[in-house]
């Protein structure tokens, strides 16, 4: 039964989402025909139950989209088990929490360096600045790609970041170059990681994944594609919340003034922010075999629009869902790093950028203010949500708080 409509190219829909899941969250499943750019027919699932079960249930949803073609490849986000959970495994030791947990200094160095040139100038478009240079210094570097590369690694990310964006739905001529640019950046790894080869572990993700090539548990076309989830990981999840958390700071003196003086609620914003305005807003599963959900049956290997952005609103599950409660008991239940098998692998380290991002950035928030002249813009990539240009003015003279 068809209820209602999505156009995913729609402006409006990657803009201002939340009128249209309000309307979605009606109705168990949606069934919408042909309305994927390719034609393809498509169940819409926006409400919390039916959406945390999609990301979970790894028998009954497939995230194995791609099955042919250029993006058939073996990306953590388009396997299912047994492959994806060997995929996992090497991901895991490569970038694990020990890892993560010793970052802290290094990135802490890092943030103050891109504030202090931030604070030296009138005026800075803080998405270039600051939102993309630090999630791209720190996986750049744990990846061993030098400094004087980060204007191609830059490009490379967002080529991958499309990469990702098409093997999930979206229409690839909205892409153009994407492929080169993932090709390139393929190259570049390969080649980094052939002058790894016998060579001592530096400790970091490459020398891990080097390390399980030469042990033979990893080919060398599964390496690559790894530094890709890696680039994906750290990047996209951090870049959009660091944005979005800014921008919000900047509009809302009651909040930046409690973060302010209580800092150590950091943790409890970023889940809110993330549940409240999910950088991810929506990918996809496959049925992997016929379904019932509500009144509407999924045949087997039906296309499934899997809407985070809509759960994570779910007033059966977040009371008052539209607005930012750090008091909020559950708010840890948001699906804004996915859950099940598929759990975001960079979540940690995505924590660990935001906290200290955040921590520092109170200490000069007075400093800073909105261009009124030169808006904000949104990103316009489907299936994402967050900030693309962010310019701000910056007042070397402004006291501070209580001053």
């Amino acid at each position: 039964m068809t209820t209602l409509t999505i156009d995913l190219a729609d402006p409006e829909y990657r803009l201002n989402p939340w009128p249209k899941y309000e309307k979605l969250r009606e109705r168990r499943v949606h069934y919408l025909p042909e309305a994927t750019w390719d034609g393809h027919d498509l169940y819409v699932y926006a409400c919390y139950d039916e959406v945390n079960e999609a990301l979970r249930n790894k028998e009954v949803y497939s995230s194995h989209i791609q099955r042919e073609g250029m993006l058939n490849v073996p990306m953590l986000v388009n396997r299912d088990a047994p492959e994806h959970t060997r995929l996992r495994k090497m991901a895991n030791r490569a970038f694990n929490a020990r890892l993560v947990r010793t970052l802290g200094d290094w990135v802490q160095d890092i943030v103050d360096e891109l504030i202090a040139d931030i604070l030296a100038q009138p005026r800075v478009e803080f998405v270039e600045a600051f939102t993309t240079a630090l999630p791209l210094r720190v996986v750049g570097g744990m990846l061993g790609v030098p400094l004087d590369r980060k204007a191609e690694l830059r490009r490379w990310s967002q080529g991958v970041m499309d990469g990702f964006a098409v093997a999930a739905g979206m229409d690839p001529d909205l892409a153009p170059g994407y492929y080169e640019d993932v090709l390139e950046f393929s190259n570049y790894m390969d080649e980094l990681a052939s002058q790894r080869l016998g060579g001592p572990n530096r400790g970091d993700i490459l020398g891990e994944l080097v390390a399980q090539e030469e042990t033979g548990e990893m080919t060398r076309d599964e390496l690559v594609t790894m530094a890709w989830s890696f680039i994906a990981a750290g990047h996209e999840t951090t870049m959009n919340l660091l944005g979005g958390g800014f921008k919000m700071l900047l509009e809302d003196d009651e909040l930046a003034a409690r973060l302010r003086e209580r800092p150590e609620d950091t943790k409890e914003f970023i889940d809110e922010f993330l549940r409240l305005y999910s950088p991810t807003q929506w990918l996809l599963r496959r049925a992997s075999r016929e379904l019932r959900v509500g009144d509407v049956d999924i045949p087997a290997g039906g296309l499934i629009h899997v809407v985070i952005g809509s759960a994570n609103r779910d007033e059966n599950h977040f009371p008052d869902a539209a607005r930012l409660d750090l008091d909020r008991h559950n708010k840890r239940d948001h699906l804004g790093f996915g859950a099940g098998p598929h759990f975001c692998p960079g979540a940690a380290l995505s924590r660990l950028l935001a906290e200290h991002a955040f921590r520092s950035l109170y200490q000069v928030r007075h400093r800073f203010s909105l261009d009124p002249a030169d808006p904000p813009r949104l990103r316009t990539r489907q299936g994402s949500f967050g900030y693309s240009y962010l310019p701000v003015l910056i007042d070397a003279k402004a006291a501070e708080p209580g001053a």
